[in-house]
């Protein structure tokens, strides 16, 4: 994996706010148990020091199976680090912003709409999600919408150079940079510098790749080629993907788990591009059908977007937060039309 210093810097700037230090202690732990105990430096008083209360992890409040209301928020985040290549009328930039659509659990009934600006139910595991080449991000916005619904904070990227929200043609040679894009959001959303209005969403913890198309050659470029692999990424959905090495090699023992998703009358990617994938994956690898889809049709349809996001919700309950029951309901959704399991290997 690539290692380089990242800086975020958020559009617009937050003032920081002032700390007032008012007194100096020493944490010890104790040789002989496992407490800290927390001393002062000016007198021998042991000053008592309770646990601090753990929040309840939102997986026991909401399942696919218990879904809640959906809010929706929009930041752009810019990667200093790395330029943008020029595109229609937009000059070559210094830095990389992206546009990203965040969907997160909020308090209510599940309906079908976002509620724009709602208030964090709680900390949730993030999901990142990859558009297709030459498209928008909006055009997930079923299964986003429902993944959320399902307990987690989905967040989508714009690519400057694939989305359809930006005007020229568009490059498909930019995925592995892509691959690093959602390095830099795992930074942005779930380091330090979260911006206040994304601040208590994202639970700690790793992180969820799910992409179309395009998209999925890019989270498979960040879960598995050594050269743009993030250790933070814990599972991997696939939907419609190709085997693209992009001039390295994929997989290695170490490799996060991996359910491939495919139409299995996929027109832009044949359905063995996934078989390819599962064949090739040391690890743990589910190849799933979805029956009579076509490329797009298989993920954007309602019927399949819906039927996509809970298989993904289970595997990432299992997966991501460990949820023991999680597991063999992975396995029941994967097999329940429109879907089909086609194999798996641990």
């Amino acid at each position: 994996m690539e290692s380089r210093s990242r800086r975020v810097r958020w559009v617009p700037a937050v003032a920081l706010g002032v700390l007032a230090v008012l007194a100096v202690v020493v944490i010890v732990r104790r040789p002989d148990s496992g407490a800290a105990v927390t001393e002062t430096t000016s007198t021998s008083t042991t000053v008592d020091v309770r646990p601090v209360p753990v929040p309840p992890a939102i997986a026991s409040y909401v399942t696919p199976d218990a879904p809640t209301a959906v809010g929706v928020r929009t930041v752009t985040v810019v990667d200093p680090t790395r330029g943008t290549l020029a595109r229609g009328e937009r000059e070559a930039l210094d830095d990389r912003p992206l546009t990203v659509t965040v969907r997160y659990p909020t308090a209510g009934m599940p309906a079908a709409d976002d509620i724009v600006d709602a208030p964090g139910l709680l900390p949730a595991p993030l999901v990142l999600f990859a558009h297709g080449y030459d498209i928008s991000a909006a055009r997930y916005s079923v299964l986003q919408h429902e993944l959320a619904s399902y307990g987690f904070v989905v967040a989508a990227p714009e690519f400057p150079m694939t989305s359809t929200v930006f005007d020229g043609a568009p490059d498909e040679y930019d995925l592995p940079e892509q691959a690093r894009d959602l390095s830099f959001l795992i930074d942005a959303l779930a380091g330090p510098s979260v911006p206040p209005e994304l601040a208590q969403l994202v639970a700690p913890g790793p992180v969820g790749l799910l992409g179309h198309s395009d998209g999925a050659v890019t989270v498979l470029l960040c879960a598995f080629a050594p050269r743009f692999a993030d250790p933070r990424v814990g599972a991997v959905v696939a939907v419609s993907g190709a085997f693209d090495t992009f001039g390295g090699s994929w997989f290695t023992t170490a490799d996060p788990p991996l359910v491939a998703v495919h139409g299995e009358w996929d027109e832009i990617n044949p359905f063995s591009s996934s078989e390819s994938l599962v064949d090739n994956d040391p690890g743990p690898a589910m190849l799933v059908e979805v029956t009579g889809a076509l490329h797009l049709v298989a993920v954007v349809e309602p019927a399949n977007a819906l039927a996509v996001a809970r298989l993904a919700a289970f595997d990432f309950l299992w997966r991501l937060s460990g949820v023991p029951t999680a597991r063999d309901a992975t396995y029941v959704t994967a097999d329940t039309s429109p879907l089909r399991l086609v194999s798996d290997h641990d």
